[in-house]
């Protein structure tokens, strides 16, 4: 079984004697060491997936920015790793922007998101000189021109371009189409431009785009960027302002299964810079300086997540095997139908006694982490690790029925560090007014 599911597991991922180890650590010394659920990060697969960025679009004749999309997993201890390894962070609240701020991420490679941002996140972005804004509709533009004339600061902004473009992925991850709560149409966009270049205090440096998430192709980045350059083109030719910064956004997939073959980050920048020699320099274009946001494909194929199996029982026709989590650490699968493969830990090499349908603890019949995993027959208090799951799954989590959330740990060269710690019974009562 460990074989098989290979490709979905983090690259130092072994299995001598049938024990799973990450980073060299066997993974039931982690779970005594940190209790179950426990998320256990791959420091090399991380630090490898990160170079793989910015050694792809190292090249770019106008230079190239790599930020790493925070939502994907927020923790201090992750950003400032990918802060030292050289990439910034795309945040989109308050709580992502204090991240960053902790981890030491230099202000000027930040990128500031999000379809409806509050007066004290653009306050507390200005006041920290992040390196861009990305507009996101014509009321954002008036609210942050006023911040930055009260603070005397001038902000660089890109406009989110919505290009009305539907890519293969999930309804609830695909972000371009015309209907989308994010970014504004061709027109308007270039009306904000204007706007801003009229402003003392927003310099506008160019357009962000982002075409969803979970992507297993590069096309969609040649057919979006072939279609701005048409609208570039124009829009220099009406206003005569310039697209200087080009923010590509992010979306690269992940094999969640062993039949997905997702393209690297060198093909996705070799599809970018094809393009962009074909259909803007050939337009006389100048070449922008891009900007791109790799998250999942950084975090999520570089974790487990390690349970404790409890209750092994049939109902009619299905197999079940409970674990001490669920949807609240990992909700992907209740929300988008996100498939998983899953082993037990500490019989990797055992054959499969049939399928099993792995349940979480929650009081939801949509809690199930997992249908039809291959297994041998689950033992009480045995660990089951479940692949892939270094991206939206802890940055998701949630307290439903009142279950602490669980730690994430980072693992490598023999040696292991917590990330978050495990959620006490008592902080779940923190906010209670009765509950002191």
């Amino acid at each position: 079984m460990f074989d098989q599911l290979i490709p979905v597991l983090p690259s130092t991922a072994e299995a001598p004697e049938g024990r799973l180890r990450i980073g060299g650590v066997d993974c039931g010394e982690l779970a005594a060491a940190y209790g179950t659920p426990l998320i256990a990060y791959d420091q090399a697969h991380i630090e490898a997936a990160a170079r793989a960025w910015l050694d792809a679009f190292a090249d770019h004749p106008a230079g190239a920015t790599v930020v790493y999309a925070s939502k994907a997993f927020a923790a201090v201890g992750m950003l400032r790793l990918l802060g030292e390894l050289g990439l910034g962070a795309d945040v989109s609240s308050l709580g992502e922007l204090e991240a960053a701020r902790r981890a030491g991420i230099d202000p000027a490679r930040i990128v500031l998101h999000g379809n409806n941002k509050s007066r004290t996140e653009l306050a507390a972005a200005v006041d920290l000189r992040v390196g861009l804004v990305v507009v996101d509709a014509a009321s954002e533009l008036d609210l942050l021109e006023e911040l930055c004339a009260a603070e005397g600061a001038v902000q660089p902004i890109l406009v989110r371009i919505n290009p009305d473009i539907v890519v293969e992925t999930h309804q609830y991850i695909n972000t371009a189409h015309a209907g989308s709560k994010f970014g504004v149409p061709a027109v308007e966009a270039a009306t904000l431009l204007e706007r801003a270049a009229a402003s003392p205090w927003l310099e506008p440096r160019g357009v962000h785009v982002h075409l969803g998430s979970q992507l297993l192709d590069t096309a969609p980045w040649g057919r979006v960027l072939g279609w701005l350059a048409g609208w570039a083109l124009e829009l220099r030719e009406r206003t005569g302002i310039e697209v200087h910064t080009l923010d590509v956004g992010g979306g690269l997939g992940i094999a969640y299964t062993e039949d997905q073959a997702p393209p690297t980050p060198a093909d996705v920048a070799r599809v970018v810079r094809d393009t962009l020699d074909r259909e803007w320099v050939a337009r006389g274009l100048r070449l922008p300086h891009l900007v791109v946001e790799p998250g999942r494909s950084i975090v999520g194929q570089a974790a487990v997540t390690l349970y404790r199996v409890g209750v092994v029982k049939d109902a009619g026709d299905i197999r079940y095997v409970a674990v001490d989590g669920g949807m609240s650490d990992n909700p992907r699968p209740t929300l988008y139908g996100a498939e998983y493969r899953a082993l037990l830990a500490e019989r990797c090499h055992e054959p499969a006694s049939g399928p099993w349908w792995i349940a979480g603890v929650h009081c939801e019949s949509g809690d199930v982490l997992v249908e039809d995993a291959p297994l041998p027959t689950p033992v009480r208090g045995e660990l089951l690790a479940i692949a892939a799951t270094g991206a939206y799954a802890a940055s998701m989590a949630s307290t439903y029925n009142l279950v602490p959330r669980c730690a994430a740990v980072l693992v490598g060269d023999g040696t292991h560090r917590p990330l978050l710690r495990g959620e006490r019974l008592e902080e779940l009562f923190a906010r209670d007014v009765d509950g002191g």
